[in-house]
């Protein structure tokens, strides 16, 4: 772990929430109003993932690391989406999204140089 690494996957991580946030509203009619609490909670989320990322001393592939990662960070999101009217779709596309994201943030760490140990 470094500081360079810790601060671009967090970055990183908030940039995919942003990201995350506004691509769910252009997905059409969604089943729940965005509040102000769950787009702080998305962007939080994926920030959260990223953060994680970067202080992980996981010794692991980076690719592998940032999917698991992702899917586990996901979770707390993803159980809340349950109890929405999509229901396990939800959920099972929030934990989609959320491996993916890892994914992305443990490549953009990577791309500008913030390497993970081991």
């Amino acid at each position: 772990m470094t500081g360079k690494r810790v601060l671009a996957c967090t970055l990183f991580g908030i940039i995919a929430g942003i990201l995350c946030w506004l691509g769910s509203q252009y997905m059409g009619r969604t089943p729940i109003p965005f509040t102000t609490g769950i787009i702080l909670g998305i962007i939080l989320n994926r920030a959260f993932i990223g953060f994680t990322l970067g202080v992980s001393g996981w010794r692991t592939n980076w690719a592998f690391h940032g999917v698991v990662i992702g899917l586990v960070g996901s979770l707390p999101l993803s159980v809340y989406a349950i109890g929405s009217p999509n229901g396990l779709t939800g959920f099972l596309l929030l934990e989609l999204a959320g491996g993916i994201w890892g994914l992305l943030i443990e490549l953009g760490a990577l791309a500008v140089g913030a390497k993970k140990k081991g």
